[in-house]
């Protein structure tokens, strides 16, 4: 195998850098790119030849996608963002470790990347010494939010559930796991238990403001199922429930862009 910028063998695809990842205990580094990318040119010539590319990669497994292409799109949005150039660095798993989109400069880079790095190792050991059955909700809850915000639901959820059950816990705290626990276990392709878990949420809050949100989500829920005439049907109930709503223009134009995809043959 060919030795590459940074003076390791990067990896041919993202399959092959996640099963090298497994195999040595390293992260996975993914370097995206696209055609006539002139700042991804300029990243390139600036990082490649610095000794600090060579630290960095060291840890890692790299490999360059295409934003463009079906994987690198997937990946994007997996992780919410749409520019290249732009590095993402996960476990072989795919929790988020480090995400930058676009490039400044060199010492930017090194610094928030190494930086970025060293803080998730830290707080990967606390999430490690963690027994879940003896957290409070409040540490649960922390926990879980961080987890699904790095693109782990899988690890997520057990903690949120027991943000829900934590002796002590707060009517707000169970809300808020209950909330993110809906949002969980539609990313997880569990539409059926999210709408099972946000449905608990309107039934039982008081909270005006969340009971509104959680009837937002709800109405999206059909959209992951492939049914957008009954999100187009709860979207239109919530615009007649909520006539004063400050999130009416947007459900608005929901309802205007699912009117034409149901109106098509």
């Amino acid at each position: 195998m060919a030795v590459g910028p940074g003076n390791v063998v990067w990896a041919v695809s993202t399959d092959e850098a996640h099963d090298r990842a497994a195999r040595e205990g390293k992260f996975v580094f993914f370097e995206f790119t696209k055609a006539e990318c002139g700042n991804c040119k300029r990243m390139d010539s600036l990082l490649y030849p610095a000794f600090d590319f060579e630290a960095l990669l060291a840890s890692t497994i790299p490999v360059k996608i295409d934003i463009e292409s079906p994987e690198g799109k997937a990946i994007a949005a997996r992780y919410s963002f749409d520019k290249a150039p732009a590095v993402l660095i996960t476990t072989p798993q795919g929790r988020l470790v480090f995400l930058m989109e676009g490039f400044f400069n060199q010492p930017d880079f090194f610094r928030n990347a190494n930086a970025g790095i060293e803080g998730y190792r830290k707080w990967a050991k606390q999430l490690e010494a963690q027994d879940v059955s003896k957290l409070s909700a409040q540490q649960a809850f922390d926990t879980g939010k961080e987890l699904y915000g790095r693109s782990d639901p899988e690890a997520a959820l057990p903690r949120l559930k027991r943000a829900m059950t934590a002796p002590g816990a707060s009517a707000k705290q169970r809300e808020d796991a209950l909330e993110l626990i809906a949002a969980v276990e539609l990313d997880s392709g569990n539409p059926a238990g999210s709408r099972k878990t946000i449905e608990q949420l309107i039934a039982t809050t008081k909270d005006k403001q969340r009971r509104e949100r959680a009837e937002l989500f709800r109405a999206q829920i059909p959209l992951a199922e492939n049914r957008p005439a009954d999100a187009l049907a709860l979207f239109q109930k919530f615009q007649r429930d909520h006539p004063t709503s400050p999130h009416l223009e947007r459900v608005r134009q929901l309802i205007a862009r699912l009117q034409e995809r149901v109106a098509k043959p």
